[in-house]
């Protein structure tokens, strides 16, 4: 007797991302109230997003996903409104991988400007190859998705707290010619 493995619809698998970046922004440390309030915002739309998703009949066109798409941008503009949140900005990207063909999302170029800046565009690049391979691989997205999604994110968190360190040596590089 054989068992057939259960199939899961491309929204129940965008639904389970959502879940999982949710999971990923109340794990998420930090002292401030007012990034620690973006962070359970963020969740509650990404929560919201799965639970639209999880409505969404298979085979139903991308119009039927709005209000999943909706709770995403809200959840991307409280990101992009708060860095310090250290989120990739481009969540939906993440969530709505199952359903769309669309490259996934690296960070714009930093551009260091420091006599010295060698030491950031080399983690600037080491940052940019492990994301380049975390989106290469198939396998793990699709077998074990909530742990590549948090290592993701922890490349995404790496690289915001490195962009903070150039935008601050920039703006030192910039005062003293």
């Amino acid at each position: 007797m054989t068992t057939a493995t259960p199939t899961v619809s491309p929204y129940t698998h965008a639904a389970r991302r959502a879940r999982t970046l949710a999971e990923v922004a109340l794990d998420r440390y930090t002292t401030d109230p007012g990034i620690r309030d973006a962070l359970v915002r963020i969740a509650l739309h990404l929560d919201g997003a799965a639970y639209a998703l999880e409505a969404v009949t298979p085979g139903a066109d991308e119009s039927s996903y709005t209000d999943a798409t909706e709770e995403l941008f809200h959840a991307e503009q409280i990101a992009v409104e708060n860095p310090a949140a250290r989120l990739p900005a481009e969540l939906s990207s993440y969530v709505l991988a199952p359903l769309v063909d669309r490259a996934l999302p690296l960070p714009a170029p930093l551009h260091p400007k420091s006599p010295d800046f060698a030491d950031f565009t080399r983690r600037e690049a080491d940052l940019a190859h492990a994301l380049h391979l975390l989106h290469s691989d198939h396998e793990h997205q699709a077998q074990r998705t909530d742990d590549w999604l948090r290592q993701v994110c922890k490349v995404w968190q790496q690289h915001t707290r490195l962009a903070d360190e150039v935008r601050a040596d920039n703006a030192r590089a910039h005062r003293h010619p």
